[in-house]
């Protein structure tokens, strides 16, 4: 799972639940319910990193033509 999230400290905190197994917990209208075995929420932490990559690109390597892309920099960029 990969994702963005805006965070405002350094150390990054979140509650994490986790879900049931699928069951056949069906029933009839006006049984009696059965109580279920709830667990407690786990708190997990992530520390926030600045990464930083560099790169240099001659304008003419982006203004020639190349196939499969418009601009060699925007291929950089993401790779």
């Amino acid at each position: 799972m990969i994702g963005s999230e805006t965070c405002s400290a350094r150390v990054f905190e979140w509650l994490e639940d986790s879900l049931a197994a699928a069951a056949d917990n069906k029933a009839v209208e006006g049984a009696d319910p059965s109580m279920a075995t709830l667990t407690a929420a786990t708190s997990r932490t992530n520390n926030t990193q600045i990464l930083t990559k560099a790169f240099a690109v001659t304008k003419t390597a982006d203004a020639v033509k190349t196939y499969g892309r418009a601009k060699e920099t925007a291929l950089t960029l993401v790779a």
